[in-house]
C-alpha cells in the first residue's frame, strides 16, 4: 500500500511532466543561438527540476500520518469560502467585475482574515482599485462589466 501514497504517485506525475518538458526543450534547442540563451531554456530548467523533486518525492521516506476532517468553524470557513468563489463566479458575469470582486473581497477578509468590516472594506476597496487599474486601464483587459455599465 506504500506504493500508492500520494508523494508516490506525485513523484510519478512530476517526473513524467518533467520529462515532457525536457522533450520540449529539445525540440527548441535547434532554434537557439547559445546553450543557456533562447526559447528552449525555461522549458529545460523547468524540465530539469520537475523530474528532480519528482524523485525526491517517489523516494523519500514516508511516515503514516492521520488526516483528521475539519470540524467546527474550521469547517464553516472552508465551506463558506467555497460558497463565496462560487457565488463570485456567478457575481461576474451579473454585475460585473468591480462590484463583485469588491463584495466578495470583504467578505473573504472579514471570514478568513477575521478582520472588522471597516478593515475588510478598506482593504477590499484598494484591493479591487488597485487589481482595476492594473488588469483594465494599464493591461487593458478586458473584463466583464456586467448589466450596471452597459
Amino acid at each position: 500500500m506504500t506504493f500508492l501514497s500520494e508523494k508516490k504517485i506525485g513523484g510519478f506525475i512530476a517526473v513524467l511532466l518533467g520529462i515532457l518538458s525536457l522533450y520540449e526543450a529539445s525540440l527548441l534547442y535547434p532554434y537557439s543561438r547559445q546553450l543557456l540563451t533562447g526559447d528552449h531554456t525555461l522549458p529545460g530548467l523547468i524540465g530539469i527540476l520537475l523530474v528532480l523533486f519528482g524523485i525526491s518525492m517517489f523516494v523519500e521516506k514516508q511516515k503514516p500520518n492521520k488526516v483528521e476532517f475539519p470540524t467546527g468553524k474550521v469547517l464553516y470557513t472552508l465551506v463558506a469560502t467555497i460558497i463565496i468563489l462560487f457565488l463570485y463566479c456567478f457575481l461576474l458575469t451579473v454585475i460585473g467585475y468591480a462590484i463583485s470582486t469588491f463584495a466578495v473581497s470583504v467578505l473573504l477578509f472579514k471570514l478568513i482574515g477575521k478582520k472588522h468590516w471597516f478593515v475588510s472594506l478598506i482593504i477590499g476597496g484598494v484591493l479591487t482599485a488597485t487589481f482595476y487599474y492594473l488588469f483594465i486601464v494599464l493591461l487593458k483587459t478586458p473584463f466583464p462589466s456586467g448589466i450596471l455599465f452597459y
